[in-house]
């Protein structure tokens, strides 16, 4: 179910005059919000990171970032006990 089409399924709850108080959400519904929410936070997420990978391969080709070799990535991650 698209989230378009869940909306539709909404319920408002009116009081004595005809203000609108309260939403009734079927689960389904919520779950189909839900879903479309995890999958817009997914996506800028996705970006933000894209954007930061490019930014240090700039800076990187520029030669403004230390870089060190595998080994050596691997031998301090052992010591500080993450491998």
């Amino acid at each position: 179910m698209n989230v378009t089409k869940a909306i539709k399924l909404v319920k408002y709850v009116a009081d004595a005059n005809g203000n609108k108080t309260d939403v009734l959400v079927p689960v389904e519904v919520w779950e189909a919000i839900l879903a479309a929410w995890k999958e817009t936070i997914e996506r800028l997420e996705d970006r933000e990171d894209l954007k930061i990978l490019q930014e240090w391969l700039k800076q990187r080709d520029a030669g403004l970032v230390e870089t060190i070799s595998l080994e050596d990535l691997d031998r301090e991650l052992i010591a500080d006990g993450l491998v």
